[in-house]
Formats: C-alpha cells, structure tokens, sequence
C-alpha cells in the first residue's frame, strides 16, 4: 500500500472512529440509565457521566475491532455489543447487579446483526465463530459461577461478550485473559484492604468487558 493510501485510510479510520465515539458518548449514559431502572435503581449523575465515558470508548474500540475483521460490514454489530457490554458492567459495578434485560436485548441485536454482516459480506465464518466464542465464554463463567462465587449475571454478560470474537486472534485471547486475571485480582486486593474477607464479593462486569474489548482489538 501506497503512502497516499495508507494516509488515506488512516484519516477514514480515524473519522469513523471519532463518530463512533460521539455514538458512544449519547448511547452510552442512557444505556445505563436503562439498565439501572432494569433493576429497580435510579442512575446518578456521575454513573451516567462514566456511562458517556466507556460508551466513547467503546464505540473507539469497536471500530479498531472492525478494521482488525477487515470488513466494516461489522460495525454496526461490533458497535452495538461494545456500547451494550460497557454500559451492563457499569451497571454491575454500581451495584454488583447486571441487568439481565439489556444484556438479552443486546444479545439478540447483535446477534442479528452478526448474522447480516456475514450475509452482505459472504462470510459466514463471522457467524460461526461469534457462536462459538459465546458458547466458551458463556461455559467458562459458567464453571466461575459453580465453583468461584460469579454471578449468574456474570455467565450472561461473558456470552455476549463472545459474541463480539468474530475475528479472535491468539494474542488478542493471551491478551484478554491478562486483562480479566489483572483487574479480578487487583479487586481482591482492594478488597481485602478494605476489611473484607475472601468470602467478599466484588463485580466481574468491569473484568469481562475489559478482556473482551482487548481481545476484539489486539
């Protein structure tokens, strides 16, 4: 490629990612809000304005995970589950509570929307793998719930988040389960510096959505 090229494609790049974030910035604060009434909760000022901030961050992410696939046939898709992943775990660390209704929404808006990328594009193997991510996913948290204290919330917002892996790559993975052990560990030992026991619980939410994020992008 071309140094006019490259060029080029940097500046849309960098374009889309800026309007991605903007999405991100107004989706990301009522989201929030959305999922905190789910449960039963009002939203504060500051959680909404944290909601802004990661919705601005995940739209970034989702359009740097889309020119990793290498088809913006994805965006929409990869959009929606950056935007929905962050604002569940925003939710799960106000309250150590995940709303079940908007992950199942989000869930089933980017499934579909997997399904019509794979369609327009002729690529199929988006689909397969995006189940396929969100069935380890789902199963791994599943055995975190059983044996390590996460929640049943938690093993839902891990499936969604494999449902963003349309183009996992092994460092991207190597990357994400850092990520997920660094933060969870970090929380246990704020946790117990704070008094707690290691029968104290703390929310996965900020964990998975992190890991995720980080494998969609590397």
């Amino acid at each position: 490629m071309s140094v006019a090229a490259t060029t080029t494609h940097l500046v849309q790049v960098s374009a889309t990612a800026a309007v991605a974030g903007a999405l991100g910035v107004l989706a990301g604060g009522p989201l929030v809000s959305h999922g905190m009434r789910q449960l039963a909760l009002g939203a504060s000022r500051r959680l909404v304005l944290v909601g802004r901030i990661v919705g601005a961050l995940a739209g970034v992410a989702a359009v740097i995970a889309t020119e990793r696939a290498g088809s913006w046939w994805l965006l929409p898709a990869l959009l929606v589950w950056a935007v929905g992943l962050v604002a569940a775990a925003t939710c799960d660390a106000a309250t150590q509570r995940i709303p079940t209704p908007l992950v199942r929404q989000a869930g089933i808006i980017v499934a579909a929307l997997v399904i019509v990328a794979a369609a327009g594009a002729g690529h199929w193997r988006w689909a397969s793998l995006a189940a396929l991510c969100a069935a380890a996913a789902g199963g791994v948290l599943a055995v975190c719930w059983r044996f390590a204290g996460a929640g049943l919330g938690d093993v839902r917002l891990a499936a969604l988040g494999g449902l963003g892996l349309v183009h996992p790559t092994r460092p991207g993975l190597l990357l994400a389960l850092a990520a997920f052990i660094l933060i969870t560990v970090t929380q246990a030992t704020v946790t117990l510096a704070r008094g707690g026991t290691r029968h104290s619980t703390f929310p996965y939410g900020p964990a998975i959505a992190t890991a995720f994020l980080f494998a969609a992008v590397a």
